[in-house]
């Protein structure tokens, strides 16, 4: 298994008392730019915190955005300080302090590849969920899990096509999607048979388990497997959340079948 740690996101974190500096570089992505700007603030004592290295809409440059400990900086030396380094193009300084916390100035809409992508803290959603459940119970229950069905059917053409792959290596590259979308900490497809439409799928740390619970809470992901295995065997499925972490097991795990009869108007939604 691949070696994973947390991405601590540097665009929202605690002060801790510090006057802290944002900085965004725009140079030439080529060997060796950012050890020389790096090299030049080490000489003046700047200390870098954290940031992001990332690609600019512009050809052959590139962004360099990141925090530094602001105590005792003059920005307008610091500015100076920069602009001596070849391939630089621009500069950006901002004091980035907001009371306690310190809040990314220089960064809009956050791209996923080419798809913007929006950002819930995991608390905050799974508390939205169990609302829904403790106001319309079962209801709530299978509102949430036809969000993930309706996602899960159309996200498997979508990878299937960027990923170009098929069977259990299109799943167990989709699992390493949800990974860096924050939803799983880590997945493995246990089992696959396409013949007979069946899967198992295990995961760890979902975002919907973070809360004891007496039964599975994992219905967004559920719908969206069920969906996804749906799509991929080209029949009705029926998901299952037979393992979760909420009540107490290891892992979350699900089994996706073939539903033994369908209605009329539901083959049609499959189709």
């Amino acid at each position: 298994m691949e070696h994973r740690h947390n991405l601590f996101f540097p665009r929202l974190f605690e002060s801790s008392g510090r006057r802290i500096l944002e900085i965004s570089i725009l140079a030439e992505n080529i060997p060796g730019r950012i050890a020389e700007v790096s090299s030049a603030l080490a000489e003046r004592g700047v200390n870098i915190l954290w940031g992001v290295h990332h690609a600019s809409d512009m050809p052959d440059v590139a962004w360099w955005c990141f925090f530094i400990d602001g105590e005792g900086v003059d920005e307008g030396e610091l500015r100076e300080l920069i602009s001596r380094v070849r391939g630089v193009r621009e500069i950006h300084i901002s004091e980035a302090n907001l009371g306690n916390m310190v809040v990314d100035l220089h960064h809009g809409i956050q791209l996923l590849g080419p798809d913007a992508v929006v950002e819930m803290r995991a608390g905050w959603l799974r508390n939205v969920f169990r609302e829904a459940y403790k106001r319309w119970g079962d209801d709530g229950k299978r509102m949430v899990e036809f969000l993930g069905l309706y996602g899960g059917r159309k996200s498997y053409p979508e990878w299937r096509r960027r990923f170009g792959l098929e069977g259990k290596e299109l799943a167990e590259a989709v699992l390493n999607v949800m990974v860096v979308l924050g939803w799983i900490e880590r997945g493995e497809v246990v089992e696959l048979d396409a013949e007979k439409c069946t899967a198992r799928v295990r995961v760890w740390n979902t975002f919907e388990s973070g809360e004891p619970a007496p039964g599975p809470v994992c219905h967004f992901l559920k719908g969206v497997l069920t969906g996804f295995f749906s799509e991929m065997f080209g029949a009705p499925c029926f998901g299952q959340e037979v393992a979760c972490r909420a009540k107490g097991d290891e892992y979350c795990e699900f089994v996706v079948t073939k539903k033994p009869f369908t209605f009329s108007r539901e083959s049609e939604h499959q189709g």
